[in-house]
């Protein structure tokens, strides 16, 4: 007998630990094959939308305060989250209704550049480009002002998901990153490229979270 696939429903919420005692934060998942109007199933296809509902003991949940929350980041993907969730890295705290844009297949930004290097960032971008519907295998042709509020297409894994909302966290502290991360290691450098050159989500307008501008 073939072993069914275990599968997450869109607007679970899982708690996540941040670096630094820094405290929990809370996010809904997502699976884009609910929304999706082609096949996800074989790509990667849970996204998670972070809220900036923080609490400082690991078993304290107040939904009402979640759903009263603001946005932490966009969308970001998750490699890892079955993983995750299976050995309590993330714990399941709850369900919720999505948002309406929670609930449309989100743009992702990509970049590209001329620099010759191992590690690109995109400070060194020399062009933009977004992919939609959830398929990376054609990408856009954009200009950053059309794609500056979206996130990035990278896939994350958990620990580095626990870093990137950590990042925002402080950043929303006026704290200074590099006093908490070494900014030598080029995974924290993505990360916090990734962060700098992204609009704020919780500044976005609703309309266009998750969509690239055309023009």
């Amino acid at each position: 007998m073939a072993k069914k696939n275990k599968k997450i429903e869109s607007g679970t919420i899982i708690r996540i630990k941040l670096n630094f005692d820094l405290g929990y934060t809370f996010a809904k998942v997502v699976n884009m094959c609910d929304f999706s109007e082609i096949d996800l199933s074989t790509t990667l296809h849970y996204i998670i939308y972070p809220y900036n509902y923080i609490e400082k003991k690991e078993n304290i949940f107040n939904y009402i305060k979640f759903i009263e929350s603001k946005p932490l980041t966009g969308p970001l993907f998750v490699i890892d989250i079955l993983y995750a969730i299976k050995n309590s890295k993330y714990q399941i705290v709850g369900t919720s209704l999505l948002r309406n844009y929670e609930q449309n297949i989100p743009d992702f930004r990509g970049f590209s550049s001329d620099v010759f290097a191992i590690h690109k960032y995109e400070k060194d971008a020399t062009s933009w480009n977004y992919f939609e519907k959830g398929r990376p295998f054609k990408r856009i042709s954009a200009n950053y002002d059309q794609v500056k509020h979206l996130e990035g297409n990278a896939a994350l894994s958990h620990n580095h998901i626990e870093k990137r909302l950590s990042m925002e966290v402080l950043n929303r502290k006026k704290l200074k990153i590099e006093d908490f991360y070494d900014m030598q290691d080029w995974i924290n450098l993505k990360l916090y490229y990734n962060m700098h050159y992204t609009v704020p989500f919780n500044e976005v307008p609703n309309h266009i979270k998750g969509k690239a501008i055309l023009w």
